[in-house]
């Protein structure tokens, strides 16, 4: 009767969505990785198989700074066989993954030209990869008991003007030129909250990020994109062979289509998204991906506008695609998300890369007030917008996508929710 009831009981839990992974705690131990000392946090998937990521931490005789991950694993059944597969930074400037990235938007200027205030008036990077700033890390304990949450902290430069600029609400462009006299410009600071989110029973890490404009005197002063998490992983079992596939969504699926991608591949971009926004590269037979883990109706994201956006490759400038660039694929800044793009060889249209950049991305307009309360996303449809929250933040979760491609794409089953297999567990 006992083995009966206790077989009846563990039918039961999984019926119920529980898992024998519940039964053990993410683990925590700060260990040495790749040369680099980290924090190294272990959970009990979906399927009770073990995955892993290692964070750098800031100094403790690392070189640079902290704040992302340098090492992922996962295991996964190849040939009735289960095999761990290790996802390591690419040996690059721009290598690990997680890190955040912010875009200042181009505006025009008194005395003419279309910039960025950083590179036209102060000569300096628009666009910083905060890998490149000193981080506060530390471990949080969490409610859930199943999970735990590691933090970090920084601050990111952000130029704007010291007077506000609102924006023309049919167009969104300033209704009065950026001055270039720096006594009416001035560097702000957002402070980035990056929170990574370990669950037993669940395949995929989250990371919550939360930028702060408390810096900020009002809206209309500072503008920019949401680019984090961001970084470059080699995501295919160590072979950084060619990357097969882009696939994303936003309110429509885009797949490129064809062989390997090119600038010169054929793609669609017109089959509506019921479920989450999610962007992924194929390289192999791995994938790669990022998805916020609720609908796109649901969502508060905004795009930047693409006149590709719900086209194919043959109903999009009658076949002869970006007509700024040599290339078949939308022009590089109609793409929501940054992945490949500015990894394809511009002197070849026909030529591949395995150069494996991941990241989010939005419109340009965070930090603009009331006086834009929609951005368009293509010459005929546009999202609501609410570019300053009366909460003082921007906060977003996304997920992070690791396993075996599927000839559907991993990311994009997965999107389709309404169970992301993705850690749940609150953050403060």
């Amino acid at each position: 009767m006992m083995k009966t009831s206790v077989a009846t009981l563990a039918v039961s839990l999984i019926a119920l969505g529980a898992s024998p992974a519940l039964s053990a705690p993410v683990t925590h131990k700060v260990t040495t990785v790749n040369g680099l000392k980290v924090d190294k946090y272990i959970w009990k998937d979906s399927k009770g198989r073990q995955r892993s990521v290692s964070l750098k931490k800031e100094g403790n005789g690392n070189p640079g700074h902290g704040g992302y991950a340098v090492q992922m694993t996962y295991k996964t059944k190849i040939g009735g066989v289960w095999k761990t597969i290790v996802v390591n930074a690419s040996q690059t400037s721009d290598g690990g993954f997680g890190y955040f990235v912010s875009h200042e938007r181009y505006r025009d200027f008194v005395g003419g030209g279309n910039n960025t205030i950083a590179r036209k008036v102060f000569k300096t990077d628009d666009s910083p990869l905060s890998l490149r700033f000193p981080v506060v890390g530390k471990k949080v304990t969490l409610q859930n008991t199943n999970a735990i949450a590691h933090q970090f902290k920084l601050n990111y430069p952000r130029y704007g003007t010291i007077d506000p600029i609102p924006k023309d609400p049919n167009t969104g462009n300033d209704v009065e030129l950026t001055p270039t006299d720096k006594s009416k410009l001035k560097l702000y600071t957002l402070p980035v909250t990056v929170t990574w989110v370990f669950q037993n029973g669940t395949d995929y890490p989250r990371i919550r990020t939360k930028v702060s404009l408390s810096d900020l005197p009002g809206p209309d002063r500072v503008n920019f994109d949401l680019r984090g998490p961001y970084g470059v992983m080699v995501f295919d079992d160590g072979a950084n062979s060619t990357i097969k596939r882009v696939m994303w969504g936003d309110r429509f699926h885009f797949t490129s289509t064809g062989g390997n991608l090119t600038r010169n591949s054929t793609w669609t971009w017109n089959q509506a998204n019921d479920g989450a926004r999610y962007n992924a590269l194929i390289a192999g037979n791995y994938e790669m991906g990022l998805l916020e883990p609720k609908t796109y109706a649901a969502s508060t994201w905004v795009d930047g506008y693409a006149e590709a956006r719900s086209k194919t490759s043959v109903t999009y400038k009658n076949g002869n695609g970006c007509p700024y660039q040599d290339q078949l694929v939308p022009c590089d800044w109609e793409w929501p998300y940054q992945s490949a793009q500015y990894s394809l060889p511009y002197d070849n249209p026909n030529g591949t890369t395995n150069f494996k950049k991941m990241a989010w991305g939005s419109a340009a307009f965070w930090g603009t007030g009331p006086s834009l309360p929609r951005v368009y996303d293509t010459p005929n449809s546009y999202r609501d917008f609410n570019g300053f929250p009366a909460s003082g933040s921007i906060i977003y979760n996304v997920c992070v996508v690791l396993g075996r491609t599927t000839a559907d794409g991993l990311t994009k089953s997965v999107a389709v929710g309404p169970q992301y297999n993705c850690a749940t567990a609150a953050v403060n």
